[in-house]
This record gives structure tokens, sequence and C-alpha cells, in this order.
């Protein structure tokens, strides 16, 4: 892979992982511009470089993120249950661009609705906990936002706004490092990776990727996040009629 066409997968993935668009869909949607077979694995590669961003703005919430572990756990149960039961056939649908048009259409379901959702400010349970993990699982899809799917259920069951963004990514840890090391070996013999492209790449992504993150936790707060909705159904209309 050219180390431009890595770079600007590297973008992508920083913005669309952080706001609700998907970075799996988009990342799909370029490989397939750029005439590569849409990866898994390199979607997965991409994402661990928005994994420091995640940590980089919430290493200060270390002591509550260890205090919120069972329920951490309870809710990254859905998606890692799914993931190794059905991981074969995921990968198959990540090569196969024809089911952006779904996917994103759901997304765009989830974010528009949010418009609706009165602010609430509800504690957080282990049967909320597990109810958000199945959402967050419908992002193993790609199109399917993963912050867009798990803060819609998180607010739809009462959480804050500020709530709901904190939880959304205290799974993504969790979910981010399950993925790192159920696809370690194919990211690992991916011949393309080479070191400097792959070392810029996860730097951008770095970067950019805590802007994104502090970018939607204001949206959030302010109640704009439904807007990304209009966006992820243009999306959605334009996958229907050009694939």
């Amino acid at each position: 892979m050219p180390h431009w066409q890595l770079i600007i997968l590297a973008l992508t993935q920083a913005i669309s992982e952080f706001l609700p668009i998907s970075s799996s869909g988009h990342l799909n949607l370029l490989q397939s511009f750029f005439n590569l077979t849409p990866s898994l694995s390199l979607a997965v590669f991409l994402n661990t470089a928005t994994l420091f961003s995640v940590i980089f703005v919430f290493h200060r919430q270390v002591s509550h993120f260890f205090k919120s572990l069972p329920l951490i756990i309870i809710g990254s149960l859905p998606a890692t249950l799914i993931g190794l039961t059905y991981k074969d056939q995921i990968d198959s649908i990540f090569s196969q661009p024809q089911y952006l048009s779904l996917f994103f259409l759901i997304t765009s379901i989830l974010l528009l609705s949010l418009k609706f959702i009165p602010v609430k400010g509800q504690p957080l349970t282990p049967l909320k906990a597990l109810i958000i993990g199945f959402f967050q699982a419908l992002a193993l899809f790609p199109g399917v936002s993963r912050s867009g799917a798990t803060i819609f259920s998180a607010l739809l069951l009462g959480l804050s706004p500020q709530n709901a963004f904190q939880f959304s990514f205290y799974l993504f840890i969790p979910a981010s490092l399950g993925a790192l090391l159920l696809n370690f070996n194919q990211i690992h013999t991916l011949s393309s990776f080479q070191l400097l492209p792959s070392l810029s790449a996860i730097l951008i992504a770095f970067v950019v990727g805590i802007f994104c993150l502090r970018l939607l936790r204001r949206l959030l707060i302010h109640r704009r996040l439904w807007l990304f909705g209009f966006y992820t159904l243009f999306l959605a209309s334009l996958v229907f009629f050009f694939t």
C-alpha cells in the first residue's frame, strides 16, 4: 500500500472513530475506492492508534475506570462473545461493501433518534451496561458507529450525556484491545505495513483522534450529535445507488 494511502486511511480512522459516523464503514469505502480489498486487520491496526487517544484523554480517570471495571466487563461481553463466535462471517462482511448501505442506515436511525431523547441523569446499572454492550456489538459490522450506538443506548437508558460519553469510551478500551489480540497474527504478517509509514499513520491518528474525541464530548453535551445522522443517511443512499 502506498504511504499516502495509509496516511489518508489513518486520518479517516481518527476522524470517524470518534465522531459517530463509523470508522470501519469509512475505511471500507476508501479501501474499495483505492481498489484494495477491505480488510478487518487494517481497521484493527488503525483502531489501535486511536486507542492511545482515548487513553490520553481519560488518563486522569484511571481510578474511576477500575472502579467501574465490573460494569465494563458486563458491557464488553456481548461484543466479545459475538465477535469470537462469528469472526469468519464478520471478516467476510468486511470484504463486501454492498452491505454498507444497510449499516449506515442503522447508524442514521440511531443518530437522528438522539434529537428526541430527553436528558436524564440516572445511574448506570449492570442491566443497563449489558444492554449498552449489545448495542456496541452492532458496531462489529462496518457502517454501524460504535460511539453512536453506545451513546444512543446509554442516553435512551437514562444516563446523562457526560456519563454516556464516559462509559462509551470505557467500553472502547477493552473492545480495542480484544480486537487487537484477536487479529494480531494477521496484522503482524501484513507485508504492506512498513515501519516508517506505520509509525507516521499511528502518530497522525493519535493526534487527530484526541481533537475529535474532545469535539465529540462538546457536541454531545450541547445536543448536536443527531445532526451527523443526515451525513450517514447521505452515505447510505450513495452506497445503495453506486454499489
